[in-house]
C-alpha cells in the first residue's frame, strides 16, 4: 500500500500521456524476458498511459543471418544489410519476434495488436556515408521519412496497444532495414509523446561503457554531447545517443534508459523518485550524477 501512495503523483502525471516504449531485441531474447517486460508494459498500459510499444531484433537476425551462411557487419553500431541480411530481419522481426511479443502482451490482459513497420514507418535508401571506418555503403538501408501517425492515433484512440517492428517500407513495394531506436525516436515525436523509454542490454547511459557502477541517472543534452566527445558512447549506444536526441530535439518531454534484465526497472523508473536508469532531458533538471548499479 505504501508503494501505491508514493507512485500516484507519478500515475496521474502520466495518465493520459503516450509513451513510446522500445525494446531491444537483446532485452526480450528470452522467454522469461519477453514476459517480464510485457507484465511491465501492462502494468503501464493498466495505469492509465496511452502505450506504443516498439521493438528490434538485432541478436535474432544475427542468428539468422549465420544460419543462412552470411557473418553478420556492423558499422558505427548499424547493420551492413545485404539482401540476405534484409531477409533474415524481416523473418527474425515480423515472421517471429513482433508476434511472439504481441502474443506475451495478449497474454498479460495488453489489448496488442501487431504490426509491420512497412506498414507505418516509409523510408528512403541510404546513400553511401562516411564512417569511422571510411566511407560505407550500409546496403538494404533506408533513413525514415514518414510515419503513419494517424493509423497509429487511431489504435491508441480505441484503446489498443501497437506493437511496431522494422523493416519500412519504400513506399515503392520494397523493404528497408531502418534502426528501432531512431524509429522509436520518430514515432514518439510524431505522436507528441511524453516519454520515450529505451528498455537495453545496459543499465542505462555509463560514463564507462566497462563498468556498470558508473551508471549516470539524470543527464542534459549538453552532458549526453559531453559523453559523445568523451568517447564514453559506443556501438549501439551511439545510435542511442542519435535518438535521445532526435527525440528531446522533437519535442518528446523525457527520454528513459533502462535494463533489460531488471524485471522492474521499467516500473521502478517511471514510478518512483529515484528510478533505476538514465533519465535525460533537453535542459538540466539537476546536476548529473552517478549511482551505484
Amino acid at each position: 500500500m505504501t508503494d501505491l501512495v508514493k507512485a500516484a503523483p507519478h500515475i496521474r502525471m502520466h495518465r493520459g500521456q503516450v509513451f513510446v516504449i522500445k525494446a531491444g531485441g537483446g532485452a526480450i531474447a528470452r522467454s522469461a524476458a519477453m514476459r517480464a517486460f510485457a507484465r511491465q508494459v501492462a502494468v503501464v498500459q493498466a495505469l492509465g498511459s496511452r502505450v506504443v510499444v516498439v521493438h528490434g531484433g538485432g541478436p535474432q537476425t544475427d542468428a539468422l543471418q549465420r544460419l543462412f551462411g552470411e557473418e553478420p557487419r556492423m558499422v558505427d553500431g548499424r547493420r551492413v544489410t545485404s539482401p540476405l541480411a534484409l531477409r533474415a530481419l524481416r523473418l527474425a522481426t515480423g515472421g517471429e519476434l513482433n508476434s511472439d511479443l504481441t502474443a506475451a502482451l495478449i497474454a498479460e490482459g495488453v489489448p496488442a495488436i501487431g504490426l509491420g513497420g512497412g506498414g507505418v514507418l516509409l523510408a528512403d535508401r541510404r546513400p553511401p556515408v562516411v564512417t569511422s571506418e571510411g566511407v560505407v555503403d550500409y546496403g538494404e538501408v533506408g533513413d525514415l521519412r514518414g510515419i503513419d501517425a494517424e493509423a497509429l492515433e487511431a489504435l491508441l484512440a480505441i484503446g489498443r496497444v501497437p506493437v511496431v517492428s522494422p523493416p519500412a517500407g519504400d513506399g515503392r513495394g520494397n523493404f528497408l532495414n531502418v534502426n528501432a531506436d531512431l524509429a522509436a525516436a520518430q514515432i514518439a515525436c510524431a505522436l507528441g509523446a511524453a516519454k520515450l523509454v529505451l528498455v537495453t542490454g545496459a543499465p542505462g547511459v555509463l560514463r564507462d561503457p566497462k563498468d556498470a557502477g558508473s551508471l549516470v541517472s539524470s543527464l542534459s543534452l549538453a552532458d549526453l554531447g559531453e559523453l559523445e566527445k568523451s568517447g564514453a558512447l559506443q556501438g549501439g549506444m551511439k545510435v542511442k545517443a542519435a535518438a535521445m536526441r532526435k527525440a528531446l530535439e522533437g519535442g518528446v518531454g523525457r527520454v528513459h534508459v533502462v535494463s533489460g534484465s531488471d524485471p522492474e526497472a521499467l516500473l521502478t523508473e517511471l514510478y518512483t523518485n529515484h528510478g533505476a536508469g538514465t533519465l535525460l532531458t533537453k535542459e538540466p533538471e539537476k546536476a548529473p550524477q552517478t549511482v551505484n548499479a
